[in-house]
């Protein structure tokens, strides 16, 4: 069979499973081996079908099969004819570039992590102006005059500049900004707003979609069909966890760098990865060869009143999806991304999978899908129905009028064999929230979303209303106050971060009123305060979840403020 027909039909069963597709995987395999392939469109058809089988794959064998080609497949590149090769750019192969407008966490965590391979794509800079207020701040005072004359661009500059460094002139410039962390706020912003695009060579393996997973001691054979829906989600939900760990930081690191580099190579980046804390890394084994890790937020980067998380998906060590969740009381917020190359393989069990971790991670039993997740002006969710692949795990439009019409609509969709909802009506069912609420969940347990932005107007008011000559002095003395209000006598034993989140909460705090509480209340706000800037802000999550007074408290300062 020609290499090309080989390609073609490994792609086409890469999702068949049982003894007879697992034969022919095999042999398609050892035929295609180490032959040439000619074709970009070949070879990307090719490393899709060698990451799906990674990941899910029928066989140990199938599966050591798949990673050996996938090791050596930056050889097949270089035997592509340049202008073949060129069509890889982006594609997130080992061998190939990437070009994206990272941001500054981002790049910081390339040059260090993979110094020599991201430099500034010189060809696609229009206008040195940002990036020159940039090199201006890091100018020794004898330099000025020369960068100023005109005589020398930026380029150049940094060329000269970084002529003894280790790494390139890109490494050079992001080394200096990390050993200013006094004023690491204002260099982020400085390099955000420079824009500056970017070309990350992929030479390094773990940095590519070829190479990037996270060791596994067992492989998960799939001996049948993939699981493709969950018939009783919630009782899903609900089943016990028994593998589910908090990590070591180094091993956290571990995983947080496949988080990156998975996001990294695919032109999207998120807070939950970039400002990740390595101490707070879970990894929950769900079954089927399925691990799914959450990470908090470093303190500093902590919201004020929600515990946000974000999350990675593992199939046999490969990430196969991500996504965060903002946990507040005891509800979510979350959605789902699974990456191009494992659509269309379990997306609706592995969800089901996510909400179970958080659900016993943080005690949440209301899940919360906003409208852009399943269509409100999202035109390729509203086209792929994405509103019905929530609708099947148990979500329902909050509002009473669209709940009714989503289940007449629902009938006709599940009995009417081809029958699809129009646009129009999909476009209608999704504008508005949707949940999933879990046995014991309650009415009177919601705290609407728009009420965050409330108390954040709110607490700006509490802090307004103190006299002080100075925004740090009503920070403090408000924070005085709530130590007072809270019996706090000391808290010369809480760290700093604990601390800082004192005076970041206090504000909120404010809003209860909480000097005519009891006292065994009031102690739980503080242990709760403290959570909020400790090692671990699932606890704070936890914690949150557990004092009804806090919650019934802010809930009606909020609907009063409306």
């Amino acid at each position: 069979m020609p290499i090309r027909q080989s390609i073609a039909r490994l792609y086409e069963i890469r999702r068949e499973f049982g003894a007879a597709a697992a034969a022919e995987k095999s042999a398609l395999l050892e035929a295609i081996g180490a032959r040439r392939v000619i074709s970009a469109t070949d070879l990307k058809r090719l490393h899709g079908a060698l990451c799906f089988i990674r990941a899910f794959p029928d066989t140990c064998e199938l599966h050591g099969q798949a990673s050996a080609m996938l090791e050596t497949f930056a050889a097949r590149v270089r035997t592509l004819a340049a202008r073949e090769r060129r069509k890889l750019d982006d594609s997130g192969i080992v061998g190939t570039p990437v070009f994206y407008r990272f941001s500054y966490e981002v790049a910081s965590w390339l040059t260090r992590h993979f110094p020599g391979l991201s430099s500034i794509d010189w060809p696609d800079v229009d206008d040195t102006a940002r990036l020159d207020e940039l090199l201006e701040q890091i100018l020794e005072h004898s330099e000025a005059d020369y960068f100023d004359s005109g005589w020398v661009s930026s380029e150049d500059w940094l060329e000269i500049a970084s002529a003894k460094h280790a790494g390139n002139g890109f490494d050079w410039l992001m080394a200096q900004l990390r050993e200013r962390r006094r004023f690491a706020r204002f260099w982020t912003a400085l390099y955000n707003s420079c824009d500056l695009p970017l070309r990350c060579d992929l030479a390094d393996l773990r940095l590519s979609k070829s190479g990037n997973t996270y060791e596994t001691s067992t492989i998960f054979e799939r001996k049948q069909s993939m699981q493709r829906g969950v018939t009783f989600a919630k009782r899903e939900i609900v089943r016990p966890i028994t593998v589910l760990e908090l990590l070591s930081e180094r091993e956290g690191t571990r995983l947080l760098n496949v988080a990156m580099s998975a996001l990294a190579v695919r032109h999207r980046e998120t807070n939950h990865f970039n400002y990740a804390n390595p101490s707070e890394v879970y990894l929950a084994d769900v079954g089927s060869g399925i691990r799914i890790a959450v990470m908090g937020l470093r303190p500093e980067h902590r919201y004020p009143l929600e515990c946000t998380m974000g999350f990675l998906i593992l199939s046999n060590g490969a990430p196969v999806g991500y996504g965060g969740s903002s946990v507040m009381f005891k509800q979510a917020n979350t959605g789902i991304n699974i990456f191009d190359e494992y659509r269309g393989a379990e997306a609706a069990w592995l969800w089901t999978q996510v909400m179970r971790v958080f659900h016993h991670l943080t005690g949440c039993n209301r899940f919360i899908a906003n409208p852009y997740q399943f269509g409100g002006e999202n035109t390729e969710a509203l086209k792929s129905g994405a509103f019905w692949f929530y609708y099947r795990l148990g979500y329902r439009p909050i509002v009473a009028e669209i709940r009714e019409s989503a289940a007449r609509e629902f009938r006709h969709v599940r009995y009417k064999k081809g029958y699809r909802s129009t646009v129009p009506l999909l476009r209608k069912l999704s504008s508005c929230d949707m949940h999933l609420t879990l046995p014991g969940a309650r009415a009177v347990e919601l705290f609407e979303e728009r009420w965050i932005e409330v108390c954040s107007m709110l607490a700006m008011r509490e802090l307004a209303d103190i006299e002080s000559r100075s925004r740090t002095g009503a920070v403090k003395a408000l924070t005085a106050r709530i130590s007072d209000d809270l019996a706090l006598r000391s808290v010369s034993s809480w760290s700093q971060q604990e601390r800082r989140a004192l005076e970041r909460f206090a504000p909120i705090v404010a809003l209860t009123r909480p000097t005519s509480w009891h006292a065994a209340d009031k102690r739980a706000l503080a242990e709760l305060i403290r959570a909020k800037g400790g090692a671990c802000e699932a606890d704070y999550a936890r914690r949150l979840s557990r004092h009804a007074l806090f919650f019934a408290a802010l809930k009606d300062h909020c609907r009063k403020a409306e």
